[in-house]
């Protein structure tokens, strides 16, 4: 029976806080806000629309604010992030010892698409999946629903894995395994919390506990 990863990419495959900082920071700045302080970390995961309401933006000026972020973020801050060292050997050994492997991601699939080539991380992935420019498929229950239908995967035989509460509760929602990962943006109290049946430490680990959670054979 066929064994898949379905994984995030922001906090799990690659380090790009600094990037989405940058691009809401311009944002907020250009539209007359003040730009964002303190703890920033949860402004990674989740999708724009509701990140720029719980900045305080009018519901006026929302599609200014994404648009806005979104110029700052093609023109070259996606690319200013890095993939987390040793992830995509990670990668390569879970590819060589049989698994399937998609990406899952909130960000939309035409900047997710770009990152993943550009960083190499594309050569092991099978399937590619995220959101749509206007916000389709952004819910992560929907999108890893979404995944299993067009991959024809059995969610007894599929891992989630990600850094954030909302991957654990898209899993647990779609009868999926939740892998949290600690070197991400998520605390271990949120990943435990939203339902994460256990958790990856360091990017070293990646493989080796994917496979222990799930095994490609069921001895």
């Amino acid at each position: 029976m066929l064994k898949a990863a379905l994984i995030d990419l922001d906090g799990t495959l690659s380090d790009s806080g600094l990037a989405i900082i940058k691009s809401i920071n311009y944002a907020l700045e250009n539209l007359g806000y003040a730009k964002l302080q303190g703890d920033t970390s949860w402004v990674v995961g989740p999708s724009l629309w509701p990140t720029f309401i719980k900045l305080g933006i009018k519901e006026s000026e929302l599609e200014q604010a994404i648009s806005l972020y979104r110029n700052c973020y093609t023109e070259g801050a996606m690319y200013e992030g890095f993939f987390y060292p040793g992830i995509l050997e990670q990668l390569n050994t879970l590819k060589t010892q049989g698994y399937l492997l998609a990406l899952v991601t909130s960000k939309p699939i035409s900047y997710a698409g770009k990152i993943t080539k550009f960083f190499g991380a594309s050569d092991y992935l099978d399937f590619e999946f995220g959101s749509e420019l206007d916000g389709t498929r952004s819910d992560k229950t929907e999108l890893i629903n979404y995944a299993l239908k067009e991959i024809n995967l059995d969610p007894k035989d599929t891992v989630m894995v990600g850094d954030r509460s909302y991957d654990m509760i898209g899993a647990k929602n779609n009868k999926v395994l939740g892998l949290g990962v600690l070197y991400g943006y998520g605390s271990k109290k949120e990943l435990l919390s939203s339902g994460a049946s256990c958790l990856i430490e360091n990017p070293e680990d990646f493989a080796n506990d994917i496979m222990q959670a799930l095994p490609l054979r069921n001895d």
